[in-house]
């Protein structure tokens, strides 16, 4: 039987109860404040909407690093010396994260490397469902197993929708005429991920609760979602009265047992705080 150990950046914002239940190794990013540089996951996700609204500036998000890769890998042989690592990385075409594995990976065997083309909650579905398929298939073979994550990052959707404008704005993602438009004409943008990429999404106006049920309506809608791999995210300032909404609308559409995830610095950094997502793979066609 094959031993198999999966690794992943800490932007793909993993439950403790998902990284226990799998054992999943997570290699933490980084969050520069100021002059200072910290591991993602090392403090409160606050500190950094705090530092927006003292300073002005956005955190710099930053990936990890061929060190921190190797480091990872070395302790993961040092404790499993047969087994494989299966590295599934944080969107390739968004930080240097991946390439840093790559060429981590050249001082090692038996490490294979698969972009999951996703951030976020996206890259948590993506490794969520490839732990579960190497549980269930603990004889298969490495190269399966990667092609099984090519096929399932194509079917994984990801939307969110922020609370305000300003972090993307400040980020460059959202042009200053888009911005006050939006808060004139009471419009919210969602944002998604294609090809890797962050990118604009549908567009709601109403309040925010209004254009979050408009949000996960219309996700449902547009793609025909494996129930079991559904996943939410919430920044900090997420109301509960919000998540509250959120399930009751999930459990409408027969969808029980999503999971609710915190986002993390890296994430919010870019969706500021209360921003809330959804994500799921699409059912295979076959």
């Amino acid at each position: 039987m094959n031993k198999y150990i999966i690794t992943t950046e800490s932007g793909s914002d993993l439950s403790k109860e998902l990284i226990d239940r799998y054992n999943i190794k997570v290699i933490p990013m980084h969050v520069t404040m100021g002059d200072e540089t910290y591991p993602d996951g090392s403090f409160d996700v606050q500190e950094a909407f705090d530092y927006y609204e003292k300073t002005g500036n956005l955190p710099k998000t930053s990936g990890t690093s061929p060190q921190d890769n190797a480091e990872a890998f070395k302790e993961i042989f040092a404790e499993y010396p047969d087994a494989y690592i299966i590295h599934i990385g944080y969107s390739a075409v968004t930080t240097v994260s991946f390439n840093a594995a790559k060429i981590a990976a050249q001082d090692f065997d038996n490490v294979y490397l698969v972009d999951s083309k996703h951030v976020s909650i996206g890259a948590a579905a993506v490794v969520k469902a490839t732990a579960q398929f190497i549980e269930d298939h603990p004889d298969t073979g490495p190269e399966a197993i990667v092609s099984f994550v090519e096929d399932i990052r194509e079917r994984t959707q990801m939307v969110f929708i922020p609370k305000t404008l300003q972090y993307l704005k400040a980020g460059g993602r959202v042009s200053s005429l888009a911005f006050y438009s939006a808060n004139l004409l009471k419009i919210q943008p969602s944002i998604k991920l294609e090809n890797g990429y962050l990118v604009p999404g549908e567009k709601y106006r109403g309040s925010f609760d209004s254009c979050l049920k408009k949000m996960i309506t219309n996700f449902f809608k547009k793609h025909n979602i494996d129930p079991d791999t559904v996943l939410m995210v919430g920044a900090p300032g997420a109301l509960d009265s919000q998540k509250e909404m959120v399930f009751d609308l999930l459990k409408e559409k027969g969808i029980k047992n999503a999971m609710w995830l915190k986002a993390g610095a890296v994430i919010s950094s870019h969706g500021g705080p209360g921003a809330i997502g959804i994500t799921g793979i699409e059912k295979s066609a076959d």
